[in-house]
């Protein structure tokens, strides 16, 4: 359950809550890794970046909630 996947992170001395869910991040090869979200809508996967920096990394295939096998379309 995603609810009790609680995590945080400091800015400025303030304290931002979130939570963490696993991703694929292509890069050559798919590499399993963690993905935090923020309450101030940034999120960690690989580097800090905004939604909609994330929502790029989606479109062009670099993040992935599931793996795609080679030669077959979804």
């Amino acid at each position: 359950m995603i609810g009790n996947r609680i995590t945080y992170r400091t800015a400025d001395g303030v304290r931002v809550p979130g939570t963490w869910r696993h991703a694929f991040i292509r890069n050559g090869d798919y590499f399993l890794t963690d993905v935090f979200i923020y309450a101030d809508g940034l999120i960690d996967c690989w580097g800090l970046v905004t939604l909609e920096e994330f929502e790029e990394n989606l479109r062009c295939g670099r993040v992935a909630t599931e793996l795609r096998r080679q030669g077959v379309r979804p």
